[in-house]
């Protein structure tokens, strides 16, 4: 589980050294030098609002969530090691073995949790990294000392693979954004994609694709074609040359097969179009797979024999530049 773990930012120093002289991740609210209140006390969130005088329980409430802490959980500490920065700990140990408190604490820091391993108190990570940008947008609402945040746990995980393999984690900006961002949508998309049917209704791949090649200008003249013999096209299309310069005549013919794949394409594809293509010299050939890669043989035989390699992320991204020209008529019309 994933918490978001503030401290009093007063005592950041001092907080800051007990991470890494004693691994100790320390909390306030804890009776300070004359009145212990830990939280194994069980009374304790009503005589932590009696002594600390509060209108309400809510903080003392809330501070029992780290009776829920286990072992492995990850623990966010943003403003630490510095202003700007964040950090994050591991615990050490299920609760109550991962729990420290410290007895006449002048600073009322009594409360501490321990930790195995911390990343980022060198202060290379920045709350503005591209990749805590979720996270830190909701930040200024994250008020409370401990709040679980599952929702962030993937983009954590990311940033704690990152930092211990050494790298940097700065402050990105809008490009750096707009590129993640734009990542996290090909890949949603992919996976709305491949749950439709590859091929045998108005919605599916195949379909999709065909409205592809028709949208760059070509006419599917016949579909399914295959000799027995090895060579398939899923799809014959054909494109006028003027479309694209009043200088050249005749028409462009491309033969495409379509893969609704995941993972990998071997290169099976490529030998159906090789062998149709040798029938018709002056025919073009193209794989459209919903795959993230191509095998290495499936790449050298495209590279002999001039066929396009059109992966996943490559078709989705033809797919956003579709729907964002479809009229708005449609869009309304599609969410009504």
């Amino acid at each position: 589980m994933l918490y978001n773990f503030r401290f009093d930012r007063e005592q950041a120093a001092e907080v800051l050294r007990r991470v890494r002289e004693d691994h100790v991740v320390a909390q306030g609210w804890g009776g300070g030098p004359d009145r212990p209140l830990p939280i194994t006390r069980e009374n304790f969130v009503p005589e932590c609002r009696d002594y600390y005088k509060l209108a309400s329980t809510r903080v003392p409430s809330n501070l029992l969530w780290m009776r829920t802490f286990r072992d492995g959980d990850l623990l966010v500490t943003p403003h630490l090691p510095e202003q700007g920065r964040v950090s994050i700990h591991v615990v050490d140990g299920d609760f109550p073995k991962c729990y420290a408190f410290r007895g006449g604490d002048g600073l009322h820091l009594n409360h501490g949790i321990r930790v195995r391993d911390s990343v980022g108190l060198d202060g290379s990570i920045s709350i503005y990294n591209v990749h805590l940008a979720s996270w830190y947008g909701r930040l200024s609402w994250l008020r409370l000392p401990v709040l679980r945040i599952p929702q962030y746990e993937p983009e954590f995980h990311v940033v704690l693979a990152k930092s211990r393999a050494g790298e940097a984690l700065g402050q990105s900006g809008l490009e750096d954004y707009l590129v993640k961002l734009k990542s996290e949508i090909l890949a949603s998309l992919m996976a709305h994609l491949d749950k439709i049917d590859p091929s045998r209704s108005a919605i599916s791949f195949e379909a999709l694709c065909e409205r592809l090649l028709k949208e760059n200008g070509y006419q599917v003249v016949a579909q399914n074609q295959f000799d027995g013999k090895g060579a398939d096209v899923d799809r014959r299309c054909v494109r006028e040359r003027t479309d694209l310069t009043p200088f050249e005549a005749g028409q462009v013919l491309l033969f495409v097969q379509i893969k609704k794949h995941v993972g990998e394409t071997d290169h099976v594809a490529v030998d159906q179009l090789i062998k149709a293509m040798e029938t018709e010299a002056a025919a073009e050939g193209c794989v459209m797979s919903l795959a993230t890669r191509f095998s290495a043989e499936a790449q050298r035989l495209a590279q002999e024999n001039g066929i396009v390699l059109m992966n996943g992320e490559t078709i989705c991204s033809l797919v956003l530049q579709h729907m964002s020209g479809m009229p708005t008529q449609s869009v309304l019309r599609s969410q009504s």
